[in-house]
């Protein structure tokens, strides 16, 4: 019998029409700018508000119940030294303007969960592949989200996804210390919009 060693992974899903009007007006009310506190390499970051918990009670509360459900041993992501539980909250949440050519440098957040979100991605990584500067290497990475982590052998592995238009929608959900970075895109002079955040314990509310 084959038996792989326990690891930790991601969340895929895919927001609802209710969720993204949420966000998109979330978007739109957007606050102070906040590029001086990310590693990000793009044009403007901005602070956007969750208004009432919508968003962190109805898509990242039950994000946190599944991950922690499929973790083989939840020391892993929450401190062994605490003696009480702690309430989780979304201690930071902004949204990404990025032009061609910029991007987002390998990064940890500090944070025990962090996510993303699709909002607007205006470039295919099935075309961009294809590009001259990029079609004869083995590593094609436009437009593509990648994800590091250590395999049972020790080595550096990555997760890659792929951004296209139909991705639009989709949040991608993991640990606040699992190493990532976002790839440039090339072919279209429109902006990729995303919307990232960091849950974090409350240590003022006790469960």
């Amino acid at each position: 019998m084959f038996k792989n060693f326990n690891n930790v992974g991601y969340i895929k899903r895919k927001l609802s029409k209710k969720t993204m009007k949420v966000l998109e007006k979330a978007i739109k009310n957007k606050k102070e700018n906040w590029n001086h506190n990310l590693a990000g390499q793009i044009d403007s970051s901005f602070i956007i508000e969750d208004k009432n918990n919508w968003f962190f009670k109805n898509e990242l509360l039950p994000c946190i119940d599944e991950y922690l459900e499929n973790t083989a041993n939840k020391k892993w992501i929450i401190p062994e030294l605490l003696n009480k539980n702690c309430a989780f909250k979304l201690s930071t949440f902004w949204v990404n303007f990025q032009k061609k050519y910029e991007f987002n440098p390998f990064h940890t957040h500090t944070a025990l969960f962090s996510f993303v979100v699709w909002v607007k991605i205006p470039a295919r990584h099935d075309k961009e592949k294809n590009l001259p500067f990029v079609n004869h290497s083995n590593c094609s990475y436009p437009n593509t989200f990648q994800m590091f982590y250590i395999n049972s052998l020790g080595k550096i592995a990555t997760e890659d996804y792929y951004l296209n238009p139909e991705d639009e929608g989709t949040m991608l959900f993991f640990t606040g210390d699992r190493p990532h970075l976002v790839y440039p895109f090339y072919s279209s002079d429109k902006t990729r919009v995303s919307i990232s955040g960091n849950i974090i314990l409350n240590v003022d509310e006790v469960l």
